[in-house]
């Protein structure tokens, strides 16, 4: 929806900061983020206090509902990113109490909840967020992320003032960090992850985590859990079957997404989870219960490529009455011109390729007008839809459950799946053994990767990575490791690159999937609703699926795939690009890795089919456009 900043002196006479330069800083915070909202520009500065704004009008257009927006009587002002997704609910109750509303926006909703409920405001919304409230007659700072961390919310503290912002570029762009957390760095050259454990890749910048709430009060910090995704937290409904409860679920989630004063469009891909939005899409227009009556789709397309799944969409489209399919052919030479830009959009190192081509995609609808798209985020990761991660942790489980069934399910996924005997106790050993450890074997046996850092970089760097996941002898460990994945892992640095990437572009992502109730509902059901025999997502495969084509239902996809490994090998641009990277005086000054031997692996990519060039890549792209000077 939006970008917001901010500044806070934590102490009551701050000789470092007065009321001009509060101004002028956060006029730099504001245009730095600009492109989050291109609609409107808003400031204000109070008592040590600031506030900036950018706004992506979405929910009521006029200029009543720009930001900072304050109270009646501007004893409370508040900055919010995102969509609160119930708001007209939690208005109408609002409105019961005997509150009046000068505004249509959600804005203004979630400014009188926490005028009535206070910090438990939070509990009342379904939806995104990421906002600052100042309340001036207790002199407290209240901010909060939404529970799963849809919206993102970094700070600061330097020269006793507190810095905040939607993105890690607004802080830089007032303090010019220079220094990378270099445990981070190691985490991500080494095995990929980005651990959502409130670091960030710059040195002394923090993240608020989802489900948190960060308080000010007498210029102390406290940071408040108010949420987290557990099992057995959602309430079902003992007239209804759980397959009954997750279509209305689903179906409601969708809905909810599609309130907005601007148009709403659909990413597609020949997957599952965003075929399932589509056609229930289709379907509730069909029934008249939303305002749109046609829906732009968007699909990436590779020609050529073999995991090309636009002919998948553009059959499945054919069944949908309201769907007009749009296929964009990614420009190849367009990402080599723009990579440094994107990276720098990006505020982080990101985990593959596909994140340029996620940009790409944005640009194109942005191009069309577009605000507002709807996508399948979090479907794989709450209902287990990566079976090649999950098998084997679900294959143990059955050994030590009584009622386990060990070997049919051994034989069903490795005969559904193609997955050798050999594959698929591999998977089973990885989920017994320490999973830091786990990490380390793969990336020194598997990828090699560790053969081209500094020996001292790993040495030192090795034991910051504390992994949630433990394995149990007492089972369970199914379940475990998917909470492990949405909480601490994987599913931060997705919605993490997916918040920059449409931001970067004004555009706002909204996944159904993401819907709280849903990932409750997930961890709420048997184990078996969501992987059986080999087949992921059962419980969707059994509702929505069955108004799918077989396409796509029995297409095993993993995620969105692209072919940088093929690129760099075969494109002329990319393997001109990559080589000037890895030659030039800024990667072979670097002191973490030994920058002669990786020279010599991108020289043949195809002969290391399992090297993680992009992420060699990406982080030297990344230093040089931060100006990081520690590596």
């Amino acid at each position: 929806m939006c970008g917001i900043n901010g500044m806070l002196s934590l102490k009551d006479k701050n000789e470092f900061i007065h009321h001009g330069s509060f101004q002028s800083t956060l006029r730099l915070m504001n245009k730095t983020i600009a492109h989050r909202g291109p609609d409107s520009d808003g400031v204000f500065v109070k008592n040590g206090l600031g506030l900036g704004f950018r706004r992506l009008s979405i929910i009521d257009l006029s200029t009543s509902a720009n930001q900072p927006m304050l109270s009646e009587n501007e004893d409370v002002v508040l900055v919010f990113n995102g969509e609160i997704y119930n708001y007209i609910e939690v208005r109408q109750n609002l409105i019961a109490k005997g509150y009046q509303f000068r505004t249509d926006s959600d804005t203004e909703v979630i400014l009188n909840s926490y005028l009535e409920y206070g910090e438990a405001c939070v509990n009342h919304f379904n939806g995104m967020w990421a906002f600052a409230i100042y309340d001036f007659r207790k002199k407290k700072l209240f901010c909060s992320r939404d529970r799963m961390g849809v919206k993102p919310f970094y700070y600061c503290i330097v020269d006793q003032v507190l810095y905040f912002s939607s993105e890690l570029k607004g802080l830089h762009a007032v303090h010019k960090f220079e220094n990378a957390n270099l445990s981070k760095v190691y985490e991500y050259l080494a095995y990929g992850y980005r651990n959502n454990d409130g670091e960030t890749f710059f040195e002394d910048c923090f993240e608020l985590l989802p489900g948190n709430n960060l308080i000010v009060e007498q210029g102390i910090l406290s940071l408040h859990k108010y949420w987290a995704l557990k099992e057995n937290l959602f309430q079902h409904d003992s007239a209804s079957t759980f397959y009954e409860e997750y279509v209305a679920l689903f179906e409601s989630a969708v809905k909810l997404r599609y309130r907005s004063d601007v148009p709403v469009a659909l990413l597609l891909s020949g997957g599952l989870d965003s075929s399932a939005i589509a056609k229930v899409t289709d379907n509730l227009i069909q029934r008249g219960e939303l305002n749109q009556n046609e829906i732009h789709a968007f699909i990436a397309s590779f020609p050529n490529y073999q995991y090309d799944e636009t002919p998948i969409a553009r059959e499945f489209t054919k069944t949908c009455q309201h769907i007009r399919l749009h296929e964009m052919v990614i420009d190849t030479q367009q990402s080599i011109d723009d990579i440094d830009q994107i990276i720098y959009a990006l505020d982080h190192p990101v985990f593959s390729f596909n994140t340029l081509v996620h940009h790409n995609i944005m640009k194109a609808c942005a191009e069309r007008g577009i605000k507002v798209v709807l996508n399948g985020q979090g479907s794989d990761e709450a209902y287990g839809g990566y079976e090649r991660y999950i098998s084997g942790v679900h294959l143990v489980d059955q050994l030590l459950a009584r009622t386990g069934n060990f070997s049919k399910e051994f034989s069903a996924i490795s005969s559904f799946n193609q997955y050798s005997k050999t594959f698929l106790l591999g998977q089973m050993f990885k989920s017994i053994i320490n999973q830091s450890f786990s990490a380390y074997l793969r990336a020194r046996f598997q990828e090699k990767s560790l053969g081209y850092l500094d020996n001292t970089f790993v040495k030192d760097n090795y034991p910051h990575y504390q992994p949630a996941y433990q394995f149990s002898l007492k089972g369970n460990n199914f379940s475990n490791y998917l909470l492990k994945q949405i909480n601490h892992e994987g599913l931060n640095q997705i919605l993490h690159y997916e918040d920059v990437s449409s931001m970067s572009q004004s555009i706002e992502i909204r996944s159904p999937f993401m819907d709280y109730r849903m990932m409750e509902f997930a961890f709420s059901i048997p184990n078996d609703l969501k992987y059986k025999n080999g087949i992921t997502k059962l419980i969707q495969r059994e509702t929505f699926g069955k108004l799918l084509p077989d396409s796509i239902t029995k297409n095993r996809k993993i995620g969105f795939n692209t072919p940088f490994l093929e690129y760099i090998s075969s494109d002329t641009s990319y393997k001109d690009y990559v080589l000037n990277v890895v030659h030039s005086d800024h990667f072979s000054a670097k002191r973490i890795w030994k920058a002669d031997k990786i020279r010599e692996v991108f020289k043949k990519p195809m002969d290391h089919p399992t090297f993680p060039f992009w992420r060699v890549i990406n982080l030297e792209t990344w230093s040089k456009v931060y100006g990081i000077t520690n590596l």
